[in-house]
């Protein structure tokens, strides 16, 4: 642990090791349920939606609120937070010293290929998850999921995507409203 921010890499290790040799069933007494589904809740708070640019720490602060009452939780704004978490992470890697950035970055990608086609990697038809798989569409990412090349891209070079950012015009992103 560090200064006020605990490793989700130690913490997930731990439980992931307790779980394999102690594992969680139907039987398994509800404050071992509620356990488990804190320590997936951390790792999805601290790796996934408000991760830092390290990936592996989790501010004591969301501690707090993790191990606070089920109903409290529910009632936050999740997606607000993501989203305020998103920006703000954002406008640091403006900063040009800044070379990493933070946050849930994948919703950040998601709209891009939404709304800037041309760096959208290409869906084939092959794969596991085909276009008219029933599963598509539940939820925003799942139009992503399955085999995509992208050989349309600009060669996944920086330099090249800022080239193409500064000479956007309006016709190549598409409205979000």
């Amino acid at each position: 642990m560090r200064k006020h921010q605990v490793s989700i890499t130690w913490l997930t290790k731990y439980f992931r090791d307790h779980y394999e040799s102690h594992p969680l069933t139907e039987e398994s007494p509800e404050d071992e349920k509620e356990r488990y589904a804190r320590v997936y809740l951390i790792g999805m708070i601290g790796g996934v939606f408000f991760s830092k640019k390290s990936s592996n720490l989790l501010s004591c602060g969301w501690l707090k609120i993790i191990l606070g009452s089920w109903k409290e939780m529910g009632e936050y704004s999740w997606a607000s937070a993501c989203l305020a978490n998103i920006y703000h992470n954002l406008c640091n890697a403006s900063l040009k010293a800044v070379r990493e950035v933070g946050g849930a970055m994948f919703i950040v990608q998601f709209l891009a290929w939404e709304h800037m086609p041309w760096i959208a990697p290409v869906q084939r038809l092959d794969g596991d998850w085909p276009i008219d798989h029933p599963l598509r569409g539940e939820a925003y990412g799942t139009k992503w999921l399955g085999h995509t090349t992208c050989d349309n891209l600009a060669q996944h070079k920086l330099d090249e995507y800022r080239r193409r950012f500064e000479r956007l015009w309006e016709g190549e992103v598409t409205s979000i409203l």
